[in-house]
Parts: structure tokens; C-alpha cells; sequence
């Protein structure tokens, strides 16, 4: 079994097209992560095989996160030595709780760094989509205009979600690489006022992933997630993609049974752990 660090997305995607595009709903985020313009530099792109084709692969994210869905178990301590022999500097390690596991206890094994699990999501993929009944408002599309409520909901978003201090340039810097990368913000409106929105990224293989949603504090309770969730997931069907996906907490009871109700349905278990 043998590692290879590859050097740009042009490189490494042909090499894991059979790995990924095996099941582009499992590997959405790898999937998006790859198509990430401009690459970031020194980020890590590895295959793993046995000299007739790859076996596994794994890519790390933005924010440092190594995606480990494509690396079955057996080829985690080969992927760990070999992303160890470079300056790799790993925040979390994020795949199903078979694939995250393995690769913690292979690092951990090669480095001695220890991790703990931070949060725990669900896959779920759209079914037939019910939109929810009775809620006031309408959606439209976010557009120039609403960039400063939507820098200040993503930047609350990541604040409540995750717990990161507040950031509002990132947030900005967010909302800029949502628009240059082709994706949307669906809003949901009450008389003409945003009132909640959703991201709509744009299908990669087909697939396109909704997420964050978010509703401000003081606008919860009235159904405007699920409604903005079944808009944002009618767009992009519209937009041509043939799956819809999208992941919740597990911790989050409220927003599970919303995606459940308007026609989202369980696929894989999604953990993520943080290194250090």
C-alpha cells in the first residue's frame, strides 16, 4: 500500500474520480472541497493504493479539516505516516464514525496527537419535498442589497453553531467566495423583510448541498426554517441537481425533525473530531 501527495485539484481529482464519484451524496463535501477556487496552498490532496488504482483518498478542507470518508480503514496508517512526513498542520478530522475513527487512531499512532470528538452530524438526502403549510412570507434570492444581513447572520450562525468568536470580515469573506463560486442565498421574507436564509450550493456530480440555514433568535418558532429549507431545496432542483443533501446536528432535535418533515431522509452518520 502506498501514499501519494498530489499537488493541485487538476492532479488529484482524475486520480479519485473512482473513489469519489462512487457515491457523490456520501462524498458531497469532499466532492465542493475539491472544487475550491483558489486552492489554498499547502493543503493536503492524497490517494492511496496498491499500484493497480486507488483504494482511498482524502482531502483537507479550507479550515485545516481532513475528510477521511474516502479512506477505509485499512489504508489509514499509510495515509497517516505519509501526510506526517509533511508540514501538514491538521485542525480535525472529519468522515462516517468508521472512516474518522480509524485515521484518529492511526495519527495518533504516528504523531502521538490526541483527539476528541466535537460534533456528530446526519447525511440526509431529499426525498419527495413537502413544504411546510401555513407559514407567512415568500422567498426570493439574496441580492446586493442584503450582503450586510447576510454577513450578520452567517457570522451569528458560526457564533451559535460552533461556537467562534465573532469575525464579521470572514463572515464578509464568506459571502464574497459564496457568490464567486456560483452558489446562492435563498431568503425567506415576511412583508418584503428577510426573516431566514439558506445556502444553495451549486451541484457538483450532480448533488447539491443546502447548509447553513439559520434564523435569527428572535424570528424562531414560526416555520421559516422549514420554509426556506423546502424553497432553497425547490431551487435547486430547478438549478438541475439531481440530489439534494444536507447535514443537521444530531444535537439539534428541532432541526432533524424539520428536514425529516418536509421529505429528507437519514444516510450516513457524519463525526467530526478535533486534533490537539
Amino acid at each position: 500500500m502506498e501514499a501519494h501527495l498530489h499537488t493541485s485539484p487538476a492532479e488529484f481529482e482524475p486520480a479519485v474520480r473512482s473513489v469519489y464519484r462512487l457515491d457523490p451524496v456520501l462524498f458531497t463535501l469532499e466532492l465542493t472541497t475539491v472544487h475550491t477556487t483558489p486552492w489554498p496552498a499547502e493543503r493536503i490532496l492524497l490517494s492511496v493504493g496498491n499500484g493497480d488504482g486507488v483504494d482511498g483518498a482524502a482531502v483537507q478542507t479550507r479550515d485545516s479539516v481532513l475528510l477521511v470518508n474516502g479512506l477505509p480503514p485499512g489504508t489509514a496508517l499509510t495515509a497517516a505516516e505519509a501526510i506526517a512526513s509533511v508540514p501538514a498542520a491538521l485542525s480535525g478530522v472529519r468522515g462516517t464514525p468508521t472512516t474518522a475513527t480509524a485515521f484518529t487512531q492511526a495519527w495518533r499512532a504516528v504523531t502521538g496527537v490526541q483527539a476528541r470528538e466535537s460534533s456528530r452530524d446526519v447525511l440526509y438526502r431529499l426525498g419527495r419535498l413537502t413544504g411546510p403549510n401555513g407559514v407567512a412570507g415568500e422567498w426570493r434570492l439574496a441580492g446586493t442589497g442584503d450582503a450586510e444581513t447576510v454577513v450578520r447572520w452567517l457570522n451569528e450562525f458560526f457564533i451559535e453553531a460552533f461556537g467562534e468568536p465573532s469575525n464579521v470580515d470572514a463572515s464578509r469573506e464568506m459571502l464574497t467566495s459564496i457568490v464567486n463560486s456560483g452558489d446562492h442565498i435563498v431568503l425567506w421574507t415576511v412583508d418584503g423583510a428577510p426573516v431566514s436564509m439558506a445556502r444553495v450550493r451549486a451541484a457538483v456530480v450532480g448533488v447539491s448541498r443546502i447548509g447553513p440555514v439559520y434564523t435569527p433568535l428572535g424570528r424562531r418558532g414560526h416555520g421559516y426554517a422549514a420554509a426556506v429549507t423546502a424553497a432553497a431545496a425547490r431551487f435547486a432542483r430547478n438549478e438541475g441537481a439531481g440530489e439534494v443533501v444536507l447535514f443537521a446536528d444530531t444535537a439539534n432535535p428541532v432541526s432533524n425533525r424539520v428536514y425529516r418533515r418536509i421529505g429528507f431522509a437519514p444516510v450516513a452518520e457524519d463525526v467530526r473530531y478535533t486534533l490537539g
